[in-house]
């Protein structure tokens, strides 16, 4: 006859839930990590499209050097001084398009991650339109 050694219930699954909390706990840091990149690209994301269209709306703010005979002349230079100019402020560079009297501003910037990793991008870039609206200068 076999017997066997008795074993108690207790101490049998011992070291299981240790395990299990390890990877528990490591599956909700990486969890965590994810969501607070992504905010932060999504933040990042939406303040490049505001500063791109504050910049297109500053390029097309002409000045009265730039108004000849009731029609507006965009000077590529005024527009992209003052499409820089908002740009710069926020820590994006510019480019800039002029078709007719409408601008498009590109703008640049790095993304700045509290917990940088691959898969999510350095830099974003957006595009602001606008176009010269009449009564609407410089104030210069």
């Amino acid at each position: 006859m076999i017997t066997h050694a008795r074993c108690d219930p207790a101490t049998r699954d011992r070291g299981d839930t240790m395990l299990m909390t390890t990877i528990i706990v490591a599956a909700l840091m990486i969890g965590a990590w994810a969501l607070v990149s992504a905010g932060q690209q999504w933040g990042a994301r939406r303040d490049a499209q505001a500063v791109a269209q504050a910049a297109a709306r500053a390029a097309v703010q002409v000045s009265a050097v730039e108004v000849r005979g009731g029609q507006v002349v965009i000077d590529p230079v005024l527009a992209g001084q003052r499409a820089a100019d908002v740009a710069s402020a926020s820590g994006y560079t510019s480019v800039l398009a002029i078709s007719g009297t409408t601008v498009t501003v590109t703008v640049t910037g790095a993304v700045d991650y509290a917990y940088p990793a691959g898969g999510f991008p350095d830099e974003l870039t957006a595009s602001g339109t606008a176009t010269v609206q009449r009564g609407v200068l410089d104030g210069r």
